[in-house]
């Protein structure tokens, strides 16, 4: 059997019971039903000039094919990334589809695989007796050229020696693997099935679980002690001892084409804190305190300083010291990573654990433009097309009409006494339906305009509308007196003539834009809803017409984030 033969559950279909019937030939990196023999093949599949494709990898300089950068690893030290860029790149994203469609995971392998990661990999091992962690030296930059052109002429690929030498050319960097190719993690996966198939087979043998993601190897047990043959035991100079590989996982690790870092083994036992691939493992998979401890410390800063103070001190405190070059735009990164650090919560606990969803939380009362992400999580995962502002007078004759066409023209409505459940906050509820709209339907009344309720609702929206995190669409009612709300007296707004359904039909006309529809005879025609743009006359105390206008002069941008200004600053959203 082929080393990457479809009976190791690494590459090519599936094998069948008798009487199925056959799966279908492999169809990707063929040419007319032929793997690819000759670089003008690979070419040709790649749908570049043959000549172009060789100057590329061969003539010019191989550091005009990658963008360099480094990125801080997760236990200190920087790790260097070489970004393909320009034709290296579309050739390496064109190979990708065709790698993904030929690979069959290991059952094992968790890292670069769909549907499985650190969560799925440290599930393994939890509740264990002992957890042994081994790390491989150098796993990307040691897989080099001739690994990856020896396995590109193996099945499933069957390439011809020419077209192995220019595909690997393609993938490789400096010999080895680069770091920042979209190619290396599913080609490292390809060529670590013979060191997954060694290491289940010597699980099985000593009766371990085992487990790989990326150069992260993982064996436990509930034995009393580990086999001699995977893990011993050595006594150092000057007393005490360490933890070394043994000689039978050495050679598995060794025969493989692997080298293990000896600085990274480690052996836990139950009683202390046993970690795989980043994560508590005791007794189930679960998040370090410590990484909790350090997201609460970042929202505690950004409530009290801001977040480009914030942002600032933080890559201050953990790049400055490292001569690393700090972000052109601190808060802007720093918010990145406070979302990264949620979405590695919500990966880990669940999207309903108390703990995400306080977090949660706490960044809605900060971000004055939440994501779509966030805004989903806390309101129990609705996203709103519209939210309609109103008075309490209101309500009843234009509110509650308008809900119901938005009901049957399917446009995702939030209103108050539909949404808000008896002891819920109105507050924190009015809070989160705001920012997980996207468009904020104002009815502007003499009711609303005289309330500060609805007031600091329709304003807040259009301080939002000018960063572009919100549409405002006003619905003028008679003749209100817009002193109070400067920002609407340069918008086009809908009249309202008790039809609820034309406003809702020219909502969407406006903000959910349909294909092009057929154009209708006559020219300048207008919708059911005539859009005014008006100004106040404050001595008649009436809204006259006129000619729409984009205004010079924007408003200045509102400080602080707009939960706070609408309800008062609360660091529990």
């Amino acid at each position: 059997m082929s080393e990457y033969g479809p009976g190791d559950h690494e590459a090519g279909p599936a094998p069948t019971a008798a009487g199925e019937p056959a799966p279908e030939p492999i169809t990707h990196l063929r040419l007319d039903g032929e793997p690819l023999m000759t670089s003008q093949d690979v070419a040709k599949y790649l749908g570049v000039y043959h000549g172009q494709m060789l100057r590329v990898l061969y003539d010019d300089a191989s550091s005009t094919n990658y963008r360099h950068f480094e990125i801080p690893k997760r236990t200190g030290g920087m790790r260097p990334i070489h970004a393909p860029v320009g034709l290296v790149r579309a050739m390496q994203d064109k190979l990708l589809l065709d790698f993904k469609a030929l690979y069959r995971p290991h059952p094992n392998a968790h890292g670069f695989i769909e549907e499985r990661g650190v969560t799925s990999n440290a599930a393994n091992h939890t509740g264990q007796r002992w957890v042994l962690n081994v790390d491989l030296e150098g796993f990307f930059p040691s897989i080099n050229f001739g690994r990856v052109r020896g396995l590109f002429m193996k099945s499933p690929f069957e390439m011809g020696p020419a077209a192995a030498t220019v595909c690997a050319q393609i993938v490789t960097y400096r010999n080895g693997l680069p770091q920042g190719a979209p190619t290396s993690p599913i080609l490292s996966n390809f060529i670590a099935a013979q060191l997954d198939r060694r290491l289940s087979r010597l699980a099985r043998q000593n009766r371990l679980v085992y487990s790989r993601y990326a150069d992260d190897i993982t064996f436990s047990t509930n034995q009393p002690n580990f086999p001699a043959s995977i893990v011993i035991h050595e006594v150092i100079e000057g007393g005490g001892w360490k933890v070394k590989a043994g000689d039978a996982l050495a050679q598995a690790i060794e025969q493989s084409g692997f080298t293990i870092n000896e600085k990274k083994v480690r052996l836990q036992a139950h009683h202390f804190h046993q970690d795989v691939t980043g994560l508590c493992v005791n007794k189930r998979v679960n998040i370090a305190r410590e990484r909790i401890r350090k997201l609460r410390a970042m929202l505690h800063a950004w409530r009290k300083f801001g977040i480009e103070n914030a942002g600032a001190e933080h890559f201050k405190k953990y790049r400055g010291s490292k001569k690393m070059k700090l972000p052109s735009r601190p808060g802007t990164a720093f918010r990145n990573i406070v979302y990264g650090h949620l979405s590695f919560v919500k990966m880990v606990r669940g999207a309903d654990d108390e703990v995400f969803l306080k977090l949660c939380a706490q960044v809605l009362a900060l971000d004055p433009n939440p994501s779509k992400f966030l805004r989903q999580m806390v309101f129990g995962a609705d996203d709103y097309d519209v939210f309609i502002s109103h008075a309490s007078e209101d309500k009843e004759a234009i509110a509650r009409p308008l809900f119901e066409a938005c009901q049957r023209h399917g446009v995702k409505a939030f209103l108050d006494e539909v949404h808000i459940g008896f002891g819920q906050s109105f507050a924190s509820k009015i809070n989160t339906a705001l920012g997980a709209s996207r468009t904020v339907l104002a009815i502007v009344t003499p009711h609303s305009t005289t309330k500060e309720w609805p007031l600091e609702e329709i304003n807040t929206a259009l301080a939002l509308e000018i960063d572009g995190a919100k549409k405002v669409l006003p619905v003028m009612v008679g003749n209100p007196d817009l002193t109070r709300l400067p920002l609407l007296r340069t918008k086009r707004w809908l009249t309202w003539d008790g039809n609820a359904d034309k406003v809702i039909q020219e909502l969407k006309r406006q903000t959910m834009p349909a294909p092009p529809p057929v154009a209708r005879a006559g020219r300048g025609s207008v919708p059911a809803i005539k859009g005014q743009q008006g100004h106040h006359d404050e001595a008649a105390g009436t809204s006259k017409a006129q000619p729409w206008t984009a205004s010079a002069n924007k408003p200045p941008r509102r400080q602080g984030g707009w939960i706070s200004r609408l309800f008062g600053r609360g660091d529990n959203g």
